[in-house]
């Protein structure tokens, strides 16, 4: 059988393309042993907190004839929950005021905030001494950094409220029989500082 000139050249250009196609896939597609791949990550800045809803009723009793009602209460059933993730080697700061109510006058609320748990995971900051409360923020705890609290009934800052009359005994006179009065206090984890 005799090939034709024609078909052996058609035969020939034939294999010709399909060998230039394979080397050109080929160098679109060379593997090696190794190959490498891209991943953003990050972690969010976090800034929460949540209080107790246990209301909390401070009120100053009667004693016998002769004395002055009792001189303070005080009641650490409240609990501040607290997640805290900083974006810098700066912390923050909680805050407190009066943002609703007037505490009567011849009397003032103090609080404190106590060391939490061992569930506390973090840095958990420093605890500042007795504030007065009022209607300007002050701190109640410095140098909180990445921390979370827990979410259990007794997890968070347990902090002690204490309402008493005025160290001067000049405004007793001032007193006035009270029963309900509610204040509203607020608290504020700053931004980092």
């Amino acid at each position: 059988m005799r090939l034709h000139y024609k078909t052996v050249l058609r035969f020939y250009v034939l294999i010709t393309v399909i060998f230039v196609h394979f080397n050109a896939t080929a160098d679109d597609y060379t593997e090696s042993n190794t190959a490498t791949a891209t991943i953003t990550l990050g972690v969010t800045e976090v800034s929460l907190l949540k209080a107790s809803e246990v209301v909390i009723n401070l009120q100053l009793n009667q004693q016998e004839a002769g004395q002055s009602v009792e001189s303070s209460k005080s009641d650490s059933t409240a609990r501040l929950l607290v997640s805290s993730v900083i974006s810098t080697s700066s912390t923050r700061t909680l805050t407190a005021k009066i943002t609703g109510g007037v505490v009567p006058v011849g009397t003032h609320l103090d609080l404190v905030a106590m060391q939490p748990n061992a569930n506390f995971v973090g840095s958990h900051g420093t605890i500042a001494p007795p504030i007065t409360l009022d209607g300007t923020d002050k701190p109640v705890i410095t140098g909180i950094a990445s921390c979370y609290s827990g979410t259990g009934v007794s997890d968070g800052y347990p902090l002690k409220f204490t309402y008493a009359l005025d160290l001067n005994s000049s405004t007793y006179e001032s007193l006035r029989a009270s029963s309900g009065t509610q204040v509203v206090i607020t608290f504020t984890l700053t931004a980092v500082q």
